[in-house]
């Protein structure tokens, strides 16, 4: 029986995957491309006095460090894949459970041995847990590329290139700090996704626009009866990046186990409750 639900469970994550491949796939590995093409056409613009010198410099100034004291230096490169995996995570989590509804795959999923708590689920697991696998990768193969073409400029301009090895293992340890991030991210930001999945169960057209409008709305009661902002002045610390991601390893358990957290988790898990209960509701 416990088999039979993780594989329907697998099935889920596999189907998420598959209608979205676009925003998981697609979007990051054409921002590699574009990023790689442009370092590119920025390098044919560098003298070769200089493209040697850059790349000798590189090879002495990580030779010999410590990979995982420099990882944080690499995340910088990333910047704009994470505002990219923010960006898609909206468009998917406002869309999923709406898109159900809109297209009545809603009603073959509940005529399968499958329940809503697994749908939702599943939805929540693929943006907290797999999207950024498929970014992580990407970004290794990016990694690759660039650490592959550094050795090769190196081989033509006669340059010792021993220190790159050290640059590659940082910033693959990078890329582990990347993942870790981005799990407590979502775990930070629970109540977000709960909020964004609720209204992609409810509205009937643009769900955005219920979420949106829906939080102002809140404020401006709370603000005209009780003359106060908790919930404006609590969302505004939640949506400090320092207080959820972070860019050392030692910082993990830290971020992971506070009560800031715990409290994020239980009201993130009423909202998504709550987006299980609406499912319910069919058109």
């Amino acid at each position: 029986m416990v088999v039979n639900q993780f594989g329907q469970f697998g099935a889920l994550l596999k189907r998420e995957i598959i209608e979205n491949r676009n925003l998981f796939i697609s979007t990051p590995a054409l921002l590699a491309v574009i990023f790689f093409v442009f370092s590119i056409w920025v390098v044919s613009f560098v003298p070769s006095a200089e493209i040697a010198a850059g790349i000798e410099y590189l090879s002495l100034l990580f030779d010999g460090l410590s990979p995982l004291q420099m990882a944080p230096a690499f995340l910088l490169p990333a910047v704009p894949f994470i505002v990219t995996l923010y960006i898609c995570a909206i468009i998917y989590l406002i869309n999923s459970l709406y898109q159900d509804r809109k297209d009545a795959s809603v009603l073959f999923w509940q005529s399968m041995p499958v329940s809503n708590l697994q749908t939702v689920l599943s939805k929540v697991v693929t943006i907290c847990a797999i999207a950024p696998v498929f970014y992580v990768a990407i970004l290794f193969v990016l990694y690759l590329l660039a650490v592959a073409m550094l050795v090769a400029l190196g081989l033509t301009y006669n340059v010792q290139v021993a220190g790159l090895g050290y640059m590659f293992m940082a910033s693959v340890l990078s890329l582990l700090l990347i993942y870790l991030s981005a799990i407590t991210t979502a775990l930070w930001l629970l109540p977000s996704i709960g909020w964004l999945l609720l209204f992609s169960a409810f509205a009937r057209k643009t769900p955005i626009l219920w979420a949106v409008g829906v939080f102002i709305l809140l404020g401006f009661l709370e603000d005209f009866v009780f003359g106060s902002q908790y919930l404006a002045n609590w969302v505004e610390s939640r949506s400090n990046p320092q207080q959820y991601m972070f860019f050392e390893f030692t910082d993990v358990v830290e971020r992971l186990f506070s009560y800031d957290m715990l409290f994020g988790v239980v009201v993130g898990s009423i909202l998504i409750s709550g987006a299980i209960s609406m499912r319910r509701f069919i058109d």
